[in-house]
């Protein structure tokens, strides 16, 4: 006897693809905030100011605290939902193929048979929310890795705006050390900026700080649904030996 399939399990299990121009919330933070030091090569002024305030660079360090391939990570994602969705059509498979065979097949043989497929068929749909599960979990940390990539972005664009400004006033003091003023005016002047850029780093690791928590929660929580998954695999139901007809 011939089943029809109601659903194609092979069509879900596609290639991930994530473009991180469009599946970002509002654009590519992220890939920005990598390649920070590209965009905005700091000039001498810019320089100066920083070397004022640190004794780092804090774009190459903010790349440092954040580094990762979080596009590959998306990716995930989508590969997780594809994976959910060919256990979800397999599962429906099973069940019209189950309903199908016990309309024509009676005796203990066939009840055997429907409650083995019932239950994998259950198991699957089980597998499917475990692998929903693990996208939406990977959606979640991608989103906060965004939110904090976007909020570093502006801190370390804040932090390059000031840090010119310093080194402009470190400049002009720099030029009018001749009149013995200059030095201790320039250095009053630029006090509030450099505490104002310090104090922006410090916001700016406190909120890789949270990110680095909340990454550290997922991952934990990946684990558990992973051993879940797991678990669930081993367990799957397994026929005992081979079926043959008594009377075939």
């Amino acid at each position: 006897m011939g089943f029809a399939d109601v659903a194609e399990p092979t069509s879900r299990l596609v290639a991930p693809h994530v473009d991180a121009d469009k599946d970002e919330p509002e654009g590519g933070v992220v890939k920005d905030l990598l390649s920070f030091g590209d965009v905005l090569s700091p000039s001498w002024l810019i320089s100066k100011g920083l070397e004022l305030a640190f004794d780092f660079n804090p774009v190459d360090e903010a790349k440092k605290l954040i580094a990762g391939d979080w596009v590959e990570y998306a990716q995930c994602a989508k590969a997780w939902k594809a994976m959910g969705d060919f256990c979800e059509d397999l599962s429906k498979n099973i069940a019209a193929g189950n309903k199908t065979l016990d309309s024509s097949w009676s005796g203990n043989a066939a009840d055997a048979a429907y409650i083995y497929f019932e239950t994998l068929a259950r198991d699957l749909d089980q597998m499917k929310e475990s692998f929903v599960a693990l996208k939406e979990n990977y959606e979640k940390t991608y989103e906060e890795v965004w939110n904090a990539a976007e909020a570093c972005g502006d801190l370390l664009s804040g932090i390059l705006d000031t840090a010119a400004l310093v080194g402009l006033t470190a400049l002009a003091g720099a030029s009018t050390s001749f009149t013995l003023f200059g030095p201790v005016i320039a250095a009053g002047a630029v006090a509030g900026e450099i505490i104002a850029m310090i104090n922006m780093w410090s916001k700016l690791t406190t909120t890789i700080s949270a990110l680095q928590t909340a990454i550290n929660g997922s991952v934990g929580i990946v684990s558990g649904i992973s051993a879940s998954i797991e678990s669930k695999t081993i367990n799957f139901p397994v026929p005992g030996r081979a079926y043959d007809s008594p009377v075939a």
